[in-house]
């Protein structure tokens, strides 16, 4: 599975990075983590984190601003978030694919979004 996931990454320039709504450290430390080891091996990606911000847990990360156009040439990841009713942010609808990593009961790529 890891291999598919490195492939996809690899296959896209922009990628963005969801997690559940209403934050915890788990969801912002996966995101958040997630982000920098795509861009600590491909510098040259786009890599955006979106979703609602906690005040609270801003020292954290801080998530990214991110245009509607952006969506529907970017790879989607959706990481900690077990059902797609609890994804922050519902843009990912518009990605091209989307991936989800997670510990909860669906773990797997979910496959094409548009074309």
């Amino acid at each position: 599975m890891k291999e598919i996931i490195f492939e996809k990454i690899k296959q896209y320039d922009s990628i963005i990075i969801h997690r559940h709504v209403r934050p915890d450290p788990d969801a912002l430390g996966s995101q958040g983590g997630l982000k920098e080891v795509i861009k600590a091996h491909f510098p040259e990606k786009r890599v955006y984190m979106v979703g609602e911000e906690d005040a609270s847990l801003s020292f954290l990360v801080k998530m990214d601003q991110v245009e509607d156009t952006e969506f529907n040439k970017s790879l989607i990841i959706v990481c900690d978030t077990a059902n797609r009713e609890r994804i922050d942010d519902e843009r990912y609808i518009n990605g091209d694919f989307l991936i989800k990593i997670d510990h909860h009961q669906w773990w797997m790529i979910m496959g094409i979004l548009h074309g």
